[in-house]
């Protein structure tokens, strides 16, 4: 006798949005999305990151404990994948089907800085400076601000963008193919881009930062301008969260910017040559298709959510 299964358990909360909030989304290219997941996708998050997250090497901690660069898509991931409130939520806000192309996992410990200000040039290099791409952050401890710290900071699009130096990348990965020098430009932006400098320091009077609760959630453009806030002393001894990778279905595949990108890892378009990417991860598994092609195209593109 076969017994009825039980029902899987809702993971994503339909939340009720409105062209307000999309209109917010696409200007300032971020938004708060609270009470995203339900709590039977927190624990199996954690469960998941705890199991996959590797210790930082000294020479290149980047200020985690301990982060991945790609969870495996199965178990909890793989559920949310099929959660109809989640692809609803992100068609809705980013008019695009997306694909689910990367999943990460990041541990803060105390007194740890995590990233400076930066945007998203390694995770979304081998795809066109004009192609839209976002990332959905999920803290899985509380975020507290103004007494412990640990979560994100960022400048809305509406005062800086990140779109020039995607385009930036593009021209400079152009030069050196051709066996060109990048120097004088290079120099020009690693001036201008320095963390701490000028610019940051205008970032540091200008950025946003919000408390978290675990199932909380923050989707951001791949344009956004955005820092690790530290995790100072506390309650909290870390903070753990997952970042999944998400690009339009109209995305189309750029080698020539990734292979420069790779080449300094992720510096192109802030003019720091910080050596080549090693290992090779973000989008090295296109192999199935051609410069210009839709990553669609390509079996080894992720799922459409």
């Amino acid at each position: 006798m076969n017994l009825p299964q039980p029902p899987a358990p809702c993971l994503v909360n339909p939340l009720p949005l409105d062209p307000h909030q999309r209109r917010l989304f696409q200007e300032q290219g971020y938004l708060k999305l609270p009470g995203l997941l339900t709590s039977p996708a927190i624990e199996p998050l954690r469960q998941l990151v705890e199991q996959q997250l590797r210790p930082t090497q000294a020479s290149a901690g980047e200020g985690f404990n301990r982060l991945t660069h790609r969870l495996e898509q199965d178990g909890i991931l793989r559920q949310l994948q099929g959660q109809p409130a989640l692809a609803q939520i992100l068609t809705y806000l980013t008019d695009s089907r997306l694909i689910l192309c990367e999943a990460q996992g990041f541990e803060l410990g105390q007194g740890r800085s995590g990233f400076a200000w930066h945007y998203d040039s390694l995770n979304f290099r081998y795809i066109r400076p004009q192609d839209p791409a976002f990332s959905l952050w999920l803290p899985l401890q509380p975020v507290r601000p103004e007494a412990q710290g640990g979560g994100m900071a960022w400048v809305p699009l509406s005062l800086c963008s990140a779109l020039g130096n995607f385009q930036f990348s593009r021209m400079l990965a152009q030069q050196l193919a051709q066996g060109e020098s990048i120097a004088e430009l290079s120099e020009l932006l690693r001036q201008t881009y320095a963390s701490p400098g000028p610019l940051t320091e205008r970032f540091e009077r200008q950025r946003i930062e919000e408390a978290f609760e675990p199932g909380d959630a923050l989707l951001f453009s791949k344009y956004l301008w955005h820092r690790s806030s530290p995790l100072l002393a506390g309650e909290l001894s870390r903070r753990q969260a997952v970042t999944l990778r998400l690009v339009a279905a109209q995305a189309r595949l750029d080698p020539l910017l990734q292979d420069g990108e790779t080449r300094t890892t992720g510096g192109l378009g802030m003019g720091q040559e910080r050596g080549a990417l090693k290992p090779l991860s973000y989008g090295s598994r296109f192999v199935d298709i051609q410069a210009g092609d839709l990553l669609s195209r390509s079996a080894h593109c992720g799922p459409l959510l």
